[in-house]
């Protein structure tokens, strides 16, 4: 049975067991959801203005400074939120201004927490994608300031990615790209004007690919590519500012290497 909780202005499709949407605000929120599939649960709670849950409609640009720009597409019942299996949780909190929220959850057994609290944030996730299932996944994202962006793409099994930009962590973008299994990538950043892209693909070996970035400091830029189909561990701890940072792993030749931006 489908449950909607809705204070104020709520738009929601949801064909699901416990989703509930709380929009508790004076501007025009929106949440639109489609869930197919059971044992689902959805918690949203937006409070603030023009908060936006849905969507995943859109698309992103990187210019030649590394900047990556989301041009969301408002949330309608032609474009909405997706999860598109069973035993899923997904729990989403904005609070603040003009932020925006974008997933697209294919498989089951997946576990999504996204916190934000600021203005002007973005962030969006796919898990899985039109013929592969997104299993077993956990995502824990949290953002604390301005204008910041985070992007997770994520085709595999059995991940753990986990974000958590700190107060007064301003303008910060992370952009994870998962397509093994047994990925595990944490990112702590305290500071403002960084930039974070994380890849993980190919089998890896039996405890599969990890990473650690822990940032404290300003203007810094961290491009890191795990590959091949060894196991690999990068930890990586920057203090200061303007820092660039470039790390490639593989068990051959790097496929389309990266390369940090400096900032």
């Amino acid at each position: 049975m489908s449950k909607l909780k809705s204070l104020i202005s709520v738009l929601a499709l949801m064909f699901v067991s416990n989703v509930y949407a709380v929009d508790a605000a004076t501007g025009p929120n929106s949440v639109y959801v489609e869930q197919i599939g059971n044992t689902n649960t959805v918690t949203i709670e937006q409070v603030g203005g023009t908060n936006t849950v849905g969507g995943v409609a859109g698309s992103a640009t990187v210019d030649a400074t590394g900047v990556t720009t989301l041009t969301v597409t408002a949330p309608s019942t032609s474009n909405y939120a997706t999860i598109n299996g069973s035993s899923n949780t997904v729990a989403i909190t904005q609070t603040g201004n003009a932020s925006s929220a974008q997933y697209n959850v294919k498989g089951s057994n997946n576990n999504y927490t996204s916190t934000v609290t600021g203005n002007n944030n973005q962030t969006k996730l796919s898990i899985g994608n039109s013929t592969s299932n997104g299993l077993r996944n956990t995502v824990t994202e949290s953002i604390t300031g301005n204008n910041n962006l985070q992007i997770t793409n994520i085709v595999g099994s059995d991940n753990n990615v986990s974000t958590t930009m700190n107060t007064g962590s301003n303008d910060n973008q992370v952009t994870n790209t998962v397509t093994t299994s047994n990925a595990d990538i944490t990112h702590a950043i305290s500071g403002s004007n960084n930039i974070v892209n994380a890849q993980q693909i190919d089998a890896a070996g039996s405890a599969g690919h990890s990473l650690t970035n822990t940032i404290t400091g300003n203007y810094n830029s961290i491009t890191t590519q795990q590959q091949g189909t060894n196991d690999t561990t990068v930890n990586i701890a920057t203090t200061g500012d303007h820092n660039t940072v470039t790390v490639r792993t593989s068990s051959s030749t790097i496929a389309n290497p990266a390369t940090a931006v400096a900032r």
